[in-house]
């Protein structure tokens, strides 16, 4: 009777988070923005910073304030009706402004990243991305020293009622100036929330109620509401999710279960893929630490559900916990959920047919043992000889493998014979040249 071990399971759907599990804030152009109570001491003596995040737009003939202020023009991230984007502190006291080539944003209704880095006070020293691309316009990049700036910063209004029509997403807010390879190689990939230079951090990916949560944590957090005092009224964006915006790996099932020969099979699945490289496959002990033990290429980029699998067959009996490390191609990783499973020994002694067979010159033979014990694993001809020696040695309770490497041998029917103490028992074989 053959062996069978025991069989366990273990399934674990993730509910992806931050981008993989991706929630997006709605505008209607009328009245809704959202409200970060002393959000302007951000940029409060900056000369050095970078802001960015992914928008919608679907026309521009509002002229839409992503990022803004009160009356006073602090902050202004915004496109004018001519399709300019641009970016400015103290609007209207002459102060750091970069602007973009004329029709360079892509008012279509996809999803595009806008970035403005500024790495000075000087003139020229505005850089203003679109999509990853530099579209900074030249003439319009003026000089200006950092100010002293306090009260309400707001996403999706500027100027008290300039208000944004379309949807916005992951808006991050650093202290450093971050390189062109840098936005393109993250725009895309969720952050820790510790990274360097990071002040303020916002995915919306609440889902519900009505707080926007800075999930940065290298100072102080700027937590924020939809609309101006966090009750539910009229002036509320909407969370929605829209699957156009892209998505890095979504990872939708990792499982995980014991095979007839003891061997753990892993199986995972996303739904969506962007700039996927690889997974490492990690697994550790119980008491150990997780160690990489091979790794599986991924799809790229794609929209298609993608299955995976990959098998570890060097477990011993006991309990062991994997997880995935899905790495990007420009070096990001995330780690997956841990899950658990447990490899118990066989039941009973198996002797499995061998394969291939026929075979030639070499073939692999598997077998089980219940128990500790001394076991033998013998090969013979015909006519009854012993012609070899394959295991005979004292052995723990496991699953084992032994290759039979009949070059030396004649072509014609052979037998192997496992036996132990308790159990014998004896199958035939072909070796055709």
């Amino acid at each position: 009777m053959k062996n069978l071990s025991l069989l366990l399971i273990a399934f674990l759907l993730l509910q992806s988070s931050a981008l993989a599990q991706n929630w997006q804030l709605q505008y209607d152009g009328l009245d809704d923005f959202c409200n970060l109570p002393d959000g302007q001491e951000l940029f409060s003596n900056l000369d050095v910073f970078t802001v960015e995040f992914w928008i919608k737009v679907p026309n521009i003939s509002d002229g839409p304030i992503f990022i803004g202020s009160g009356p006073g023009g602090d902050i202004l991230f915004a496109i004018d009706p001519t399709g300019i984007t641009a970016f400015s502190t103290n609007l209207f006291s002459v102060g750091v402004f970069v602007q973009a080539l004329p029709g360079a944003f892509p008012a279509d209704g996809m999803w595009h990243h806008l970035a403005c880095v500024r790495s000075g006070p000087g003139a020229g020293q505005g850089i203003i991305y679109i999509d990853g691309v530099d579209q900074t316009n030249p003439a319009f990049n003026t000089p200006g020293a950092a100010v002293p700036l306090s009260g309400n910063l707001t996403f999706g209004v500027g100027l008290s009622n300039f208000f944004f029509n379309g949807a916005m997403d992951d808006l991050r807010i650093w202290n450093v100036e971050r390189s062109q390879t840098q936005i393109n190689n993250n725009k895309d990939i969720k952050l820790t929330g510790s990274e360097s230079g990071l002040i303020g951090y916002w995915q919306f990916n609440e889902g519900s109620g009505q707080t926007i949560i800075d999930s940065q944590t290298n100072g102080t957090t700027h937590d924020g509401t939809l609309g101006a005092d966090g009750s539910p009224a009229s002036d509320d964006p909407t969370r929605i999710q829209d699957s156009g915006l892209p998505l890095p790996v979504e990872l939708t099932s990792f499982t995980a279960y014991v095979n007839a020969e003891g061997n753990v099979v892993l199986n995972w699945s996303t739904a969506t893929e962007l700039n996927n490289q690889m997974f490492e496959i990690e697994r550790r002990s119980k008491e150990g630490q997780f160690i990489t033990i091979g790794y599986v290429e991924g799809y790229g980029t794609t929209t298609e559900p993608q299955e995976y699998s990959y098998i570890d067959n060097t477990v011993g009996t006991g309990i062991y916990y994997y997880r995935l490390k899905q790495i990007d191609f420009g070096g990001q990783y995330e780690y997956s959920d841990e899950i658990e499973v447990e490899v118990n020994g066989p039941l009973t002694f198996a002797l499995e047919q061998n394969y291939p067979n026929p075979f030639n010159p070499s073939t692999l033979i598997k077998y089980s043992v219940p128990e500790n014990g001394s076991v033998k694993l013998s090969v013979y001809n015909l006519v009854g000889e012993e012609v070899s020696v394959l295991v005979n040695q004292e052995v723990d309770a496991g699953f084992y493998e032994a290759t039979f490497n009949a070059a030396d041998f004649p072509s014609g029917i052979y037998f192997y014979k496992l036996q132990s103490d308790s159990f014998v028992e004896t199958k035939k074989m072909v070796l055709m040249k």
